[in-house]
């Protein structure tokens, strides 16, 4: 894949970000989580660049500020 970068306004205007990329045969999984059947919980496997710019982007990089870090999460509990 590539990164996909998310504008401020886009942002602003969401209440959560899932990146559920292609789930297969779990993604009966993540409809439970996202109609409310399960507590949703979920860490990021990969850092989230601010920008193009950002690229490549890696734990431990000199200026590494991502818009998420990697292991960002929440859960719903």
């Amino acid at each position: 894949g590539r990164p996909l970068i998310l504008d401020p306004a886009q942002r602003d205007a969401a209440d959560a970000l899932v990146a559920s990329w292609l789930p297969g045969s779990e993604g009966a999984g993540v409809a439970d989580d996202l109609f409310g059947l399960r507590p949703f919980t979920g860490k990021l496997p990969v850092t989230w660049p601010r920008s193009l710019a950002q690229e490549p982007i890696n734990k431990g990089d000199a200026n590494y500020d991502p818009l998420y870090p990697f292991g960002y999460g929440l859960t719903t509990k």
